[in-house]
């Protein structure tokens, strides 16, 4: 009978049945064993996850430093550890069926940081010990305290160095949120899951988000409750992991500890904004209320874990389920609906004898609504004293609805959108009417999306005489389906005889698809040498594959004779892959590495690392890394590192085509007009004739020098400034046209575009910043503990120079001739990586627990952002008071003629979570993220707001446009 259910009422299904399951294995377990129970405390009052180990069980200790574990029968001896203390260890001897008490009380070491594993091969290297500067963020204990869900939203309000803000109206990229660190690309990060190389996705951004041209990793598809932390290493580490680690690594560390915990959460916004904002600066004298209420964009998450009472070793298994509703802050649109009375917009008149108003045809301005279900597993276990076999893995599902721009019953008009046909068979009257008779008031269609990720880890590790040794192969996978509904594909409306309910309105446009598969032996030992040498050598051969499938003939075909009707051919919204780009492609990769650590004295350690490494597509690279620390006091350290690193071109930008219906600004200042542009490989004709090299890998340089204090007890200050030089990024060009060039216009037309975008190395930049973090942790006797945190980046981030303050362009000679260097890299795209994303950011957070209350309270400043246009043809149309470049005449401001450049100004988000800790075993959690409902700035211009539809710039945020969300939390934790 199950496949007679709709798929969200079988995900739901098989997360409750793994629930129930779960729970009657822990009681037939407890039934037959016995419990030990008990409190961790130190000096500064009770210890909050704490690891206790009893025998082959273990868990951590809750806020209240309290534990329960079950174990066999017997004499057995319990250790309570946490890094910065000294474990304590006491024997003691336990009846079946009955419970002991078994508290301890831990001493300081002196140094309250978490060992790391990212960062540094020496395994006692701490945060703080590193020469370079490491975040070590402790998500199982933070993710139920705040309205943040996802890891990508959490890590924006944790890290400041971290930002990623959901698109909206941005093709696919709606669905899989892109995200930056140190305001970098999304694929100048490497992402590690315990250590690994996770694969990325197989979507590549080619709207005009922020992160156009890039790919990277979807965090999300990384359930958060399988995490126990993250480390974020904010220096380039190109020589230590590979390609993509410029901006830095984030490594995701599951969870280990036994015991059932399950945790659900439901939240949605509750919040007002001017959603008639653009009609009311139109209508002095028309106005409609300036603030609407919403409530949508609910949440709705329930996750659990396992961990299986083993003799040796762990198994811990997650599963998540989420559902997110659509969250939408359109504004109301002033443009024409419907067609023209006698050469006259009569759409009020007609809407009102419709019985409809305006917002019967609102866009979707705002979240996507996406439905996902995980799970990963995590296990290790001793098949000797000196070696184990572990595993882990995940797998995630995830499916997405977004809107896409709204064609109107005028965009269906004869001579709108249906052109005249050459070919007397066809009558584009008639296929006029059979649109509105399907869609009498337009239609908006829908994109969506079926994500799939894969990815799973085996190995063998231990020690091999004086040798650590790591063996491990590495497999995973992403996919993504593009699906489309609620469009047509305008030329079925041409055909003779074709009928209003024949036409097809859902489409399937193909697929993208991207696997790796890695080999890795990292072997390291540690040698009595001055203070201590750490020595790690190791190897790695990897696979990658890209692939793109073609969708159903109708998602992209002309299905007329007439080649006149190309470029109104494939669903609307998103046409289909195209046979010609449908393809699978792949490449391979070995590197060979020597990673090493010199504790020179007591006080100074000096690392180096050396990184050589081929691929078969572009050749060899050789990085290198040097840094060191120098300890001058128990309270200050400084450290400094220098580097150098790569970024192999991706799959995807080397392989990736496919036309496309973009809206670009209007050269006259109107607003969004659609494009037929069509993306090409970088070794294809068309890049040929335009004078485009091969794709190179991008190198960098980078150079951070930090210090690290700890004036007093509790207080810890961490100070880092850096700079990374790129050369040859690469971007994805504006849209050429064919011109001149006979044989650029024919293959254009041949592929139905009108212009053509291509990836090149066309840019070099520089990033500058200051990171700091300062953190303040005490204990008030027993009861009162505070946890106080500060944590500020500034990141500038700059398109390199001449000495004439000319921004430099690595075009071909093909491009400076014929005048379209502006059309390769312009002022708009110099915006995305200069501009768009805000340089200043800062985060306070401060969390008091009294007993069992607890309340935390997040203050989150986002710094100014600023949008550019074009400025090609400003200067001639200024000179004649004509719209031109990034100037338009701004019907918000009485016609005058204004820049569409705006900056936005800086914003603070406030958070507030109220907790409340029933017993050990049940937690309950209510607050509100945005409590104060902030929105960003307005759009000033007209010319911006596409008709009014935009209130808040969707090119431009720094935090998105939702408003206020509220939410409550349920944790229940059953050792």
């Amino acid at each position: 009978m199950m496949f007679l259910l709709n798929s969200t009422t079988r995900k739901l299904f098989y997360t409750a049945a793994v629930l129930i399951a779960s729970t009657f294995i822990t009681l037939q377990v407890a039934a037959q064993t016995s419990t030990i129970t008990g409190k961790v405390t130190s000096e500064n009052g009770p210890v909050e996850n704490a690891l206790i180990l009893a025998g082959s069980q273990n868990t951590n200790t809750d806020i209240n430093g309290s534990y329960l574990l079950s174990v066999t029968p017997g004499t057995i001896t319990v250790e309570a550890s946490l890094a910065g203390y000294h474990p304590q260890k006491k024997t003691i001897t336990v009846e079946a069926g009955q419970t002991t008490t078994v508290d301890f009380v831990l001493e300081s070491a002196g140094n309250l940081n978490e060992v790391v594993v990212v960062g540094s091969r020496n395994p006692g290297r701490s945060s703080t010990e590193s020469p370079v500067p490491v975040d070590v963020i402790p998500l199982k204990q933070i993710a139920n305290q705040v309205g943040q869900l996802d890891v990508n939203q959490l890590l924006t309000y944790l890290a400041p160095s971290f930002n990623s803000v959901r698109q909206s109206l941005g093709d696919a990229t709606d669905h899989i949120d892109p995200a930056q660190l140190r305001g970098l690309g999304p694929d100048q990060v490497l992402v590690l899951v315990n250590g690994k190389r996770y694969h990325q996705t197989s979507l590549l951004n080619v709207n005009g988000t922020v992160n156009k041209g890039t790919t990277g990793t979807d965090l999300n598809s990384i359930p958060a409750s399988s995490i126990e932390r993250i480390e974020i290493l904010r220096d380039g580490a190109s020589a230590q992991y590979g390609s993509d680690a410029i901006a830095g690594v984030i490594n995701i560390v599951l969870k280990k500890t036994t015991g059932l915990s399950i945790n659900a959460s439901y939240g949605g916004n509750v919040t007002s904004y001017d959603k008639n904002y653009g009609w009311n600066q139109l209508h002095p004298d028309d106005q409609l209320p300036g603030s609407v209420n919403k409530t949508d964009g609910q949440n709705f998450q329930v996750a659990a874990n396992y961990g299986v009472h083993l003799k040796k070793g762990y198994l811990v298994f997650s599963a998540e389920y989420l559902k997110r509703n659509a969250s939408n802050r359109t504004g109301l649109y002033t443009g024409q609906i419907w067609p023209s009375v006698n050469g006259v917009d009569r759409s009020d008149s007609i809407n009102g004898a419709k019985g409809v108003d305006r917002s019967k045809f609102d866009f979707r301005v705002g979240n996507s609504e996406i439905t996902s279900g995980g799970g990963t597993v995590n296990f290790a276990y001793p098949i000797n004293d000196h070696l184990e076999v572990y595993a882990f893995g995940l797998a995630n599902f995830k499916d997405g609805v977004a809107g896409g721009f709204y064609r109107y019953p005028n965009n269906l008009r004869p001579g709108g959108s249906i052109i005249p046909s050459t070919e007397a068979d066809y009558d584009y009257q008639d296929a006029s009417a059979l649109l509105l008779e399907k869609y009498p008031y337009g239609f908006l269609p829908l994109e969506e999306s079926k994500v799939r990720d894969y990815s799973i880890t085996g190995g063998i590790r231990g020690s091999l005489g004086a040798w650590k040794v790591d063996l491990s192969q590495t497999y995973g996978a992403n996919s993504y389906t593009y699906l489309v509904s609620n469009s047509a594909n305008y030329t079925q409306a041409y055909l003779p005889g074709m009928t209003a309910d024949a036409l097809q309105t859902e489409f399937n446009s193909g697929k993208t698809k991207l696997y790796q598969a890695i080999t890795n032996l990292d072997v390291s030992r540690k040698h009595d040498v001055l203070y201590g040498l750490n020595t790690a050598l190791g190897a790695e051969f990897r696979v990658d594959g890209y692939g793109l499938e073609a969708g159903e003939l109708n998602s992209y075909a002309n299905l007329t004779t007439d080649n006149g009707l190309q470029g109104i051919a494939g669903a609307q919204v998103f046409a289909g892959f195209l046979p010609s780009n449908a393809g699978n492609w792949n490449r391979n990769s070995f590197a060979l590495y020597s990673d090493n650590e010199l504790d020179i004295t007591k006080n100074w350690l000096l690392a180096a690392a050396l990184r050589y490494e081929h691929f078969s597509d572009f050749g060899s690279t050789l990085n290198y890394k040097v840094a060191t620390r120098y300890k001058f006091t128990d309270w200050l350290a400084l450290r400094a590192a220098a580097s150098s690193g790569f970024r192999a071109p991706s799959l995807q930008q080397e392989h990736y085509s496919k036309v496309t219906t973009l809206f670009v600004q209007s050269t006259s200042g109107g607003g969004l007009v659609p494009t037929q542009s069509g993306t090409f490989p970088n070794d294809s004709k068309i890049a040929d004739i335009l004078g485009i090299p091969k794709l190179k890998q991008e190198t960098s340089h980078s150079y951070s020098v930090g210090l690290t204090v700890t004036p007093g007890k509790g207080l810890n200050l961490t100070v880092d400034a850096y700079q990374i030089d790129i050369k040859n990024r690469i971007i994805l060009s504006n849209a050429f046209s064919g011109g001149s060039n006979a044989e650029l216009t024919q293959l254009l037309n041949d592929a139905g575009a009108g212009t053509a975008s291509v990836f090149a190395n066309a840019i070099d930049t520089r990033s500058r910043g200051i990171e700091s973090v300062l953190s303040y942790t005490k204990s008030f006797g027993t009861d009162h503990h505070l946890n106080i945190s500060l944590a500020h980046s500034y990141i500038e981030n700059k398109v390199r120079r001449d000495d004439n303050g000319a921004i430099i362009i690595h075009a071909s000679e093909v491009l400076e001739n014929s005048g379209q260097v502006s059309k390769y890299f312009n002022r708009a795209d110099q915006s995305r990586i200069e501009t768009y994303s805000p340089r200043t950011k800062a985060i306070f957070t401060a969390q008091y627990r009294y007993k069992k209350a607890g309340v935390l309270l997040r203050f989150s400043y986002f710094g100014s952002v600023q949008s550019l246009t074009d400025t090609t043809g400003a200067a001639a149309a200024l000179a004649q008071n004509k719209a031109g470049g990034n100037y338009a005449f701004n019907a918000f401001d009485g016609g005058a003629l204004q820049s569409l450049d705006q900056k936005f100004g800086g914003k603070t988000i406030t958070d507030l979570t109220l907790s409340y800790y029933i017993n050990r075993f049940i937690t309950v959690s209510v607050g509100a993220n945005n409590l104060f409902d902030v929105y960003p700035d307005k759009i000033l211009h007209s010319g911006n707001s596409n008709n009014s539809i935009f209130t808040y710039s969707r090119a431009v945020s720094q935090f998105g446009f939702n408003g206020r969300y509220v939410f409550g939390k349920l944790l229940f934790n059953l050792p």
